[in-house]
């Protein structure tokens, strides 16, 4: 027998049920609706902008558009991650961050993409599960609820300020000093753990081969300014790391 409150939560489930989309979860909408862009915002909103979207599944490595073909639509990650990047003349990656559940990608707007052309590629680097919002009723929620569009702007400030970290740390001249830079960005206290799984997409941020940040992290723990078990590092000497971030 449920009690009350499990009868609340199960008639609850039961109508959103009743409007999802094709093929959207209950565990899409509990992710969705816990998106920074919706925070805050009455439930009632939430379900008019999912209710717009088409749900779109991507294998891992599948691109999921490039800079000759972006779709128009805002993009909410429900689940899994993206991996955003730009191809140099050499074709080689730069300019990589991820994108994981909860975040919206933006469409190129008022057709800007025309004559400033966008060069970034996206790709799932695990199997993905996706949002599409069509930009046209998307902007009109904007337009109507100032919250959002607070949310809006307060997630592409922070993404902003990610990418000035990650254009610092790619001065870094050495691989150590790389990684120091990165573990004193993710966190501010010493004996702070930071989970550096999967190692290969951490490494892949930072520009450098897999093997290159093993073993710099085993140099930094030779050196006692951190440990190291299984994936996640623990800052023991935080002035240690800093006197080494800050070397040119």
């Amino acid at each position: 027998m449920l009690n009350t409150s499990q009868s609340v939560v199960a008639l609850s489930e039961n109508q959103e049920s009743r409007w999802l989309p094709p093929g959207l979860h209950l565990h899409d909408w509990r992710q969705a609706a816990a998106a920074p862009i919706f925070d805050g915002i009455p439930t009632e909103v939430i379900m008019e902008a999912l209710k717009s979207g088409d749900l779109c599944c991507f294998t891992k490595n599948h691109l999921v558009f490039t800079p000759d073909c972006r779709p128009s639509s805002f993009l909410l990650i429900l689940r899994g991650r993206i991996k955003l990047y730009c191809l140099d003349a050499d074709g080689e990656e730069r300019g990589l961050r991820f994108a994981g559940p909860g975040e919206l990608l933006c469409p190129p707007l008022n057709n800007h993409h025309k004559s400033t052309p966008c060069g970034t590629f996206a790709e799932a680097s695990e199997n993905l599960r996706l949002l599409m919002l069509p930009a046209g009723g998307f902007l009109q929620l904007l337009h109507n609820h100032f919250g959002m569009a607070r949310n809006l702007i307060a997630q592409l400030a922070s993404s902003l300020e990610r990418a000035g970290h990650q254009a610092c740390l790619r001065k870094a001249r050495s691989a150590p000093v790389l990684v120091a830079r990165y573990l004193l960005e993710q966190t501010h206290e010493n004996n702070a753990v930071i989970d550096v799984r999967p190692v290969r997409m951490t490494a892949q941020e930072l520009g450098i081969a897999r093997e290159t940040l093993s073993r710099a992290i085993t140099g930094l723990r030779k050196r006692h300014l951190i440990d190291y078990c299984r994936g996640r590092v623990q800052v023991v000497d935080r002035p240690g790391l800093q006197e080494l971030a800050s070397h040119l």
